[in-house]
C-alpha cells in the first residue's frame, strides 16, 4: 500500500504540477494582454495630450487675432478722429497772427477795410476748423484746469477772481474731440 500512497503522493504532485504550469501560462498570457495593452493606452495618452496642447495652443492663438483686430480697429478709428491734428497744429500760429492783426487800432478808411478782410479771414478759419471738430477752449474765469492749461503769470486773488481762477489767456487753448491739441496760455489768480 505504501506503493499507492506513494503514486498517489506522485499523482498529486504531477497535478499540482500542471496546474502550476496551467496558472503560469494563464499568467503570463494575462501579463502579455496587459502589456500589449499598456502600450495602446500609453500611445493613446500620449496622443490626447498633443490634442490638448494644440487645442491650448489654437486657442491663444484665436484670442491673439481678437486682440489684434480689436487693437487695429481703436487705432483706426483714433486715427479718423484725430485726422485734422496735424493741419489744425500748423494753421493755429496764423490764426493767433490773425488775432494780434484785429488788436490793432485803426484810424483811416483803408485800415479799416483791411482789418474787416482779416476778421473775414479769421471767421473762415474758424468755421473750418470746428467743422472738423476743433473748437476752442473756453476757461477765462474758470477753475485752472492744468490738462487744459499752462499757467505763464500769476497775480494775486481779488474779490473778482478767487484763486485758481484763470484771470487771462494770452494764448488761446484748442481741443479736437476729447484730445487737447494746444493748451491756452494763461494768467493764474494765486
Amino acid at each position: 500500500m505504501a506503493s499507492k500512497k506513494d503514486d498517489e503522493k506522485d499523482l498529486k504532485k504531477a497535478t499540482d504540477k500542471k496546474e502550476k504550469v496551467a496558472n503560469d501560462k494563464g499568467a503570463k498570457k494575462e501579463k502579455a494582454k496587459k502589456d500589449a495593452k499598456n502600450p495602446l493606452e500609453d500611445k493613446v495618452k500620449e496622443l490626447q495630450a498633443q490634442v490638448d496642447d494644440f487645442s491650448d495652443k489654437y486657442l491663444r492663438a484665436e484670442a491673439e487675432m481678437q486682440n489684434m483686430q480689436t487693437r487695429f480697429k481703436r487705432e483706426r478709428a483714433d486715427i479718423y478722429k484725430y485726422d485734422g491734428q496735424k493741419l489744425a497744429t500748423s494753421v493755429l500760429p496764423v490764426m493767433d497772427n490773425l488775432d494780434r492783426a484785429l488788436q490793432v487800432e485803426v484810424s483811416d478808411e483803408n485800415g479799416k477795410q483791411l482789418k474787416q478782410g482779416v476778421e473775414l479771414v479769421l471767421k473762415h478759419f474758424n468755421k473750418a476748423l470746428s467743422e472738423n471738430g476743433i473748437e476752442e477752449i473756453d476757461v477765462l474765469n474758470k477753475k485752472f484746469d492744468p490738462n487744459e492749461c499752462q499757467a505763464v503769470q500769476t497775480v494775486p486773488a481779488d474779490d473778482e477772481h478767487p484763486a485758481d481762477t484763470v484771470v487771462e489767456i494770452l494764448q488761446k487753448g484748442y481741443k479736437l474731440a476729447d484730445r487737447v491739441i494746444r493748451p491756452c496760455m494763461v494768467v493764474v489768480a494765486q
